[in-house]
């Protein structure tokens, strides 16, 4: 007869990484580059913003659905084990959730500097800082999803 609590617990933990995995990929690999490449970037940046912020929200489901079943899982079946595999896994939440709570502190600095960018130009201080933040956001959610695959892996 299975194990059905270790079952539930299993299937959540890989549901937060299925909804933080694809979602990450989805957004960065198809919907920013299409919407980016057919529309200005200020009005791409306007619809792109709010996907984003609507997106931290679901990773912090997720990442409650990681830490709740991986906690279960520890608390139940392997607390008495210590290994490499247990220290890669919640070394990997660590950094997802490191990971999150840098990309929601960056989208909240990106959209106050957002609404005061100006002229399109390369010397405008303003985009300078902007697109710093936006290379920082873009590693953040790099490092997440090579996180998220390595808390898959130790799963």
């Amino acid at each position: 007869m299975p194990n059905w609590l270790f079952l539930f617990f299993l299937f959540l933990y890989d549901l937060g990484l299925a909804l933080w995995i694809g979602g990450t990929i989805v957004l960065g690999a198809a919907v920013a580059p299409v919407l980016f490449k057919s529309l200005p970037r200020p009005q791409a940046g306007g619809i792109f913003g709010p996907i984003l912020a609507r997106f931290a929200r679901i990773q912090a489901i997720a990442l409650l659905m990681i830490v709740v079943a991986a906690g279960a899982r520890f608390l139940i079946w392997e607390r008495h084990a210590a290994t490499f595999w247990l220290i890669g896994r919640w070394a990997a939440i660590v950094m997802l959730a490191w990971a999150m709570l840098g990309q929601m502190s960056i989208q909240k600095k990106m959209r106050v500097i957002g609404s005061n960018l100006g002229p399109e130009t390369e010397e405008n201080p303003v985009r300078i800082i902007f697109q710093h933040l936006h290379i920082r956001a873009e590693g953040l959610m790099r490092a997440s999803v090579l996180a998220a695959f390595i808390a898959l892996f130790f799963s």
